[in-house]
């Protein structure tokens, strides 16, 4: 398979069945080295194991067919501005400052270090969706040996310092930052 320039897409649109291929090993391969684009994933499966694969190798949206194309547009839309806006509004007092990589609260920032910088990157670029333990391993850490730092340590001093719940754990699928609802 060719490599795939990762400044190259804003986003991905698969269907699982492609030709000669399967799209969920083509999520998997892209995963392997774009944690960050978003992925929208189409079917017109039935199968929940396809479901489940698909939010364990890394997809963002998951429709099934049919569906009509307003909405496909609308998921696109929403993935996009996600990814495009300066900032992540989850109160009118409490934000992420993407360009800075910074969480706001009450006019303040809130410190983080490397790791916990590296990780609030890659869950915002992945704002409500579960990002899988081995993603996060493999973007917080960059290749170093997991035990040096362990992730459940991470995300304790991390909600220690995030107001309002916004880390959500999903055992045996991974972690989410959410927005919360209006």
């Amino acid at each position: 398979m060719q490599q795939i320039d990762k400044q190259l897409f804003d986003l991905y649109v698969i269907d699982i069945n492609i030709p000669e291929f399967h799209g969920l090993e083509l999520l998997r391969y892209i995963r392997k080295t774009d944690i960050l684009t978003p992925v929208i994933i189409i079917t017109a499966s039935l199968e929940i194991e396809n479901f489940l694969t698909a939010f364990k190798y890394g997809c963002n949206e998951y429709i099934k067919k049919p569906f009509h194309l307003k909405e496909l547009d609308i998921r696109i839309n929403k993935l996009l501005s996600i990814t495009k806006k300066d900032t992540l509004m989850f109160t009118k007092d409490f934000y992420y400052d993407l360009s800075r990589e910074i969480f706001i609260y009450k006019k303040n920032p809130i410190s983080l270090r490397y790791k916990e910088k590296r990780f609030c990157t890659l869950m915002t670029k992945n704002i409500n969706t579960y990002v899988s333990f081995d993603a996060i391993h493999d973007y917080v850490w960059e290749g170093e040996i997991k035990d040096i730092y362990p992730l459940r340590q991470l995300i304790s001093e991390l909600r220690k310092k995030l107001p309002l719940g916004i880390l959500k754990t999903k055992v045996k699928i991974g972690y989410m930052l959410q927005i919360p609802m209006k």
